[in-house]
């Protein structure tokens, strides 16, 4: 959850990729999956502060890892809890206000770490609400994880390449190629919106 000592930790393997991947590329892939928006050219400035300031965070003390909330979570108690706990933030309809949208057209993408039930799980038990973390339960978090992400949010394109090893995790959103292959058993399909922003950087940049 932390992004202290995160360039110390890269390049490095990373299993969704199916090869080693470069700090850059690891902001891309928020960029393009967390953002639902376009890739940074990794020449350009933007791109080269990003990396300088994760970097400046070296010296800081690395926060200790949250359990994990492996629960799987209720759709219908994540719809009251949600709408006790998140909706004066992120809105009745998850479209964000005071805080990011958290699905519809403007949320992150269903090829985002955070539409897996275990991440979000996890995320919204340590840090959620925002001004009262740590104060909701294993099971309500999971529960309003369950319900938020059976709502609809931005396609990822090529999403199906991810974990081309076949070692795809058992809470990931979608069907993959290498899952079909091994004759796993396949996610129910998710609802996905049309992505407003194209994931591939501008021409111009190429």
């Amino acid at each position: 959850m932390s992004w202290i000592g995160v360039t110390g930790r890269f390049p490095r393997y990373r299993a969704r990729r199916g090869s080693t991947e470069t700090i850059e590329q690891r902001i891309n892939e928020c960029v393009v999956r967390s953002l639902a928006g376009r890739m940074l050219p990794e020449g350009e400035t933007a791109m080269r502060d990003i990396v300088a300031y994760l970097d400046s965070l070296k010296p800081l003390p690395v926060p200790s890892r949250p359990d994990t909330v492996r629960l799987a979570g209720d759709e219908v108690r994540g719809r009251r809890s949600y709408s006790a706990n998140c909706a004066r933030c992120h809105g009745a309809d998850g479209a964000g206000g005071a805080a990011p949208a958290v699905f519809g057209a403007t949320s992150y993408s269903i090829g985002a770490g955070l539409a897996r039930q275990t991440v979000l799980a996890t995320f919204l038990r340590w840090n959620m609400p925002y001004d009262q973390p740590g104060t909701l339960a294993d099971r309500d978090a999971a529960d309003i994880a369950a319900w938020i992400l059976r709502r609809p949010r931005p396609d990822h394109p090529g999403k199906e390449h991810d974990w081309p090893n076949g070692d795809t995790p058992s809470d990931v959103a979608y069907a993959t190629n290498a899952a079909r292959m091994r004759g796993a058993v396949l996610p129910p399909a998710r609802p996905v919106l049309r992505r407003r922003v194209s994931p591939l950087p501008p021409v111009h940049a190429q």
